[in-house]
């Protein structure tokens, strides 16, 4: 990847046009105590902060440079030295009911509220090398590392920039043995220490020395800097790289994606090369599947909305693959299949012309990986008859990528000014359901889980667009204590509600389907309703559980 490249995308997940940079962090792994890898979910994207640090008051800031790169961190670090470069990595261990102090490396107490991975790069520079032999040499940190001055040797102070990148660790608090921490990034460091980052500068250069000179303002926020324009919503969801290493990087592993040993320390790491692990990088992964053997043909990735269903008739199985799909609309005497979210499948008769586009589906299917089945609010479409798309469309195209050694965070940053600001929408206030059936009770806004398991585990569908009433009628007609509505019509139903966790009502701002007027949860968020009559019944364990579903028993 190098500056032009950068430049020649044509999309970012980034909102500023004008940042076409990459970002980059090993992504966060955890060991269950029956030895097994599974990657930890992440919450939202990154944060990338850009910050007006000086060494004194009147300091000129500069815009990196064409061609500029940089790392901050060492991925082969495995114990604590208290250097400037260490001192710029650290782990916040949210407890909003026992707050503590960030920690160098990975935290020694199960964090409730979430583990959050920050580094800080170096930001003063040489003035004449755009890189070096090990991305580092050219950069150093001012003497207080994320302020101060910075050392004859890099005098140029560039502008500063700083990442979080948020996981989910709650779910895990009985993965801990004797208060050992079950963490582990990708490049194989169970310490923390080897937590890193990296950059390559994609920016149009005196947009960004405009921004870096005249973009103050209080509020922090990207929208409030005049030189920027932005990216439509739908092009930052479609803007993907489908995979192009054939190699397992999520589920449940027995190792660690590349050639990535786990290595404990306390000395440094050592690269590892030839353990088998591939190393071609091939064309990308198809967006679809061959399905000629059912007489059916791939139709492209078309767009879905919540308010307006592209085709009308839903149902939805955590085990869904494409030919499952087929299988329940030919059933139903419909010649169209959309496959959603990885678990969604819907059934027509037709795609309406404005729904077909230039759109980008990447999700896995829930019943078997190697398959595409969907994404957010997109539909992978089948239809009857040997008469579609022969080869999947060409997506937006993206910079061209080399694919790392490394399994990535998935970095969906908003690069911002002085401050970094994540926006929530605000639901409308809403009347109380009604029709709901007795003894049910509101439990709020709570936390779903999409990997490896769900807060609530079935799936619940009857025909039917969905309502609060009619996710709980549907849940108490199979037995289940609790129910849950999500993303404006989707239906959950389960007995233990332990992998979940109250959130703010605020993220609770999704319409139902079925009815508008209702909050039918949001974007990894339930509208949670429990069963006060209902007898609790024993559950699996969680990692049992999803062991069990594969076969094995923890």
């Amino acid at each position: 990847m190098d500056y032009d490249q950068a430049r020649s995308s044509t999309c970012s997940t980034c909102s500023v046009k004008e940042d076409l940079s990459n970002y980059w962090t090993p992504n966060l792994f955890y060991k269950a105590k029956n030895g097994s890898l599974h990657e930890v979910e992440q919450m939202g994207g990154a944060l990338v902060y850009y910050l007006q640090r000086r060494g004194t008051p009147d300091e000129k800031l500069y815009a990196f440079p064409k061609g500029f790169r940089m790392l901050a961190g060492d991925p082969f670090l495995r114990s604590y030295t208290d250097s400037k470069e260490q001192r710029a990595v650290s782990f916040a261990c949210l407890d909003y009911n026992n707050p503590g102090p960030e920690t160098r490396g990975f935290p020694t107490k199960n964090c409730p509220n979430g583990l959050r991975m920050q580094v800080f790069f170096p930001s003063c520079w040489n003035g004449k090398d755009l890189d070096s032999p090990d991305h580092k040499s050219h950069m150093a940190y001012p003497d207080g590392t994320d302020t101060g001055k910075c050392p004859e040797t890099h005098p140029r102070r560039l502008i500063s920039i700083f990442y979080e990148v948020l996981f989910d660790t709650s779910p895990l608090k009985g993965e801990w043995v004797n208060g050992k921490s079950p963490f582990l990034l990708s490049t194989g460091d169970p310490t923390g220490y080897g937590f890193h980052g990296d950059f390559v500068n994609g920016w149009d250069i005196g947009i960004l020395q405009q921004a870096v000179d005249g973009c103050n303002a209080d509020s922090g926020l990207v929208e409030a800097c005049p030189y920027f324009t932005f990216f439509d919503k739908n092009i930052q969801n479609d803007c993907h790289i489908l995979p192009r290493v054939d190699e397992q990087t999520s589920g449940w592993m027995d190792k660690l994606p590349g050639c990535n040993a786990i290595q404990a320390g306390p000395g440094k790491a050592t690269q590892q090369t030839n353990c088998g692990a591939t190393t071609v990088i091939g064309e990308s992964k198809k967006a679809y599947s061959d399905m000629s053997a059912k007489g059916w043909s791939y139709d492209g990735c078309a767009l879905d909305k919540l308010d307006s269903r592209t085709l009308p008739f839903r149902t939805a199985d955590n085990d869904m693959t494409i030919e499952m799909c087929i299988e329940k609309c030919v059933s139903k005497g419909y010649s169209y299949v959309g496959l959603q979210y990885s678990t969604e499948c819907y059934c027509g008769d037709s795609i309406a012309a404005d729904r077909k586009g230039d759109y980008l589906c990447a999700m896995p299917c829930a019943g078997d990986a190697s398959e595409i089945c969907g994404d957010g609010q997109r539909l992978s479409v089948y239809k009857e008859g040997l008469d579609g798309l022969t080869n999947a469309p060409k997506p937006k195209k993206p910079a061209p990528v080399v694919a790392p050694t490394l399994t990535s965070a998935k970095i969906l940053a908003t690069s911002t000014i002085k401050h970094s600001t994540t926006i929530k929408a605000t639901p409308t206030p809403v009347p109380t359901p009604t029709k709901i059936p007795a003894n049910w009770i509101s439990k709020g806004c709570y936390f779903d889980r999409v990997n490896p398991t769900r807060t609530l585990s079935k799936i619940g569908s009857w025909g039917e667009k969905v309502t609060n009433a009619g996710c709980i009628s549907y849940c108490q007609g199979k037995g289940f204590k609790y129910a849950g509505t999500e993303y404006g019509g989707q239906c959950y139903c389960g007995n233990n509600i332990s992998l979940g966790k109250p959130m703010p009502a605020a993220d609770c701002n999704m319409a139902c389907e079925g009815n508008p007027k209702e909050v039918c949860g949001g974007p990894g968020r339930l509208t949670l309703w429990e069963n006060t009559k209902a007898t609790k019944t024993r559950s699996i364990p969680r990692i049992a559980r999803a062991l069990y579903k594969r076969g094995i028993w923890a």
